[in-house]
């Protein structure tokens, strides 16, 4: 039976052919040359490593949570962080497919389009100011893009007697009237609580000659229109409602 014997040092017991003490390492082999720099339990030098062994398990417990919380968005991070953080799908702050949400302070609305857009200005009959001030993004080739997608904000002449539906209604026929096409299909709707109007609008081709139609919808908020619209070769126009979804208004 396996006897024990205890350590010099802190006396704990030790299995008696230990060659250090399974608590504090003293050297256990009574024929060994014990070194004048090693701790005696209960020392200062013992103390001390145990501090320090205690202030590093501290240090890395903070880390880790800074950076769960970075990589959980929760606190801010650099370019780098923010790059790895997005290559986590299930705490991306980022779309990976090339969509993303902004805001649009002045206007006081927000969406979601895919990053490359442009902001441009469009004449459009009705606004106050005659144009429709809007964020374009294209889908397809540069050349010859299958898709174009937009946002569109203006003002119109608002009166206490307007009826705001046949309003919508005509900006809609104008506007088809003005790029060349014409309202093939309308339907009366809300949109968060305001009056809306969904088009279709047909005649319309590209400059190879191929047929494209636009759905469009129409949001009036007092004297603010907004025009959202994807025009298309493709009848179902795939990426419409996600544009739709994607706006709000502030």
């Amino acid at each position: 039976m396996a006897t024990a014997v205890r350590c010099p040092g802190c006396g704990a017991k030790n299995p008696d052919d230990s060659i250090k003490c399974r608590i504090c390492s003293y050297d256990m082999r009574t024929e060994a040359e014990k070194p004048l720099s090693q701790p005696q339990a209960g020392s200062a030098a013992m103390r001390s490593g145990s501090l320090k062994g205690v202030m590093a398990l501290a240090i890395l417990g903070v880390a880790a949570i800074v950076l769960a919380g970075v990589l959980l968005d929760v606190l801010p991070g650099g370019d780098v962080i923010t790059d790895v953080r997005n290559k986590i799908p299930l705490i991306a702050s980022e779309s990976s497919d090339g969509w993303e949400e902004f805001t649009e302070p002045p206007a006081r609305f927000s969406a979601t389009m895919p990053v490359d857009r442009t902001s441009e200005t469009e004449s459009f009959p009705g606004a106050a100011s005659g144009s429709l001030d809007e964020w374009v993004s294209t889908l397809g080739p540069d050349d010859q893009p299958d898709t174009t997608l937009t946002v569109g904000w203006t003002t119109v002449p608002e009166s206490a007697d307007e009826n705001v539906e046949a309003s919508l209604v005509s900006s809609a026929l104008a506007w088809a009237a003005s790029i060349g096409g014409t309202v093939e299909a309308q339907q009366r709707t809300s949109f968060q609580g305001q009056p809306a109007l969904v088009v279709r609008i047909e005649g319309l081709r590209t400059t190879d000659g191929d047929e494209v139609t636009i759905r469009g919808l129409l949001i009036r908020r007092r004297d603010q229109l907004f025009v959202l619209s994807s025009r298309s070769i493709y009848e179902d126009h795939p990426q419409f409602s996600r544009l739709a979804n994607g706006f709000t208004m502030l």
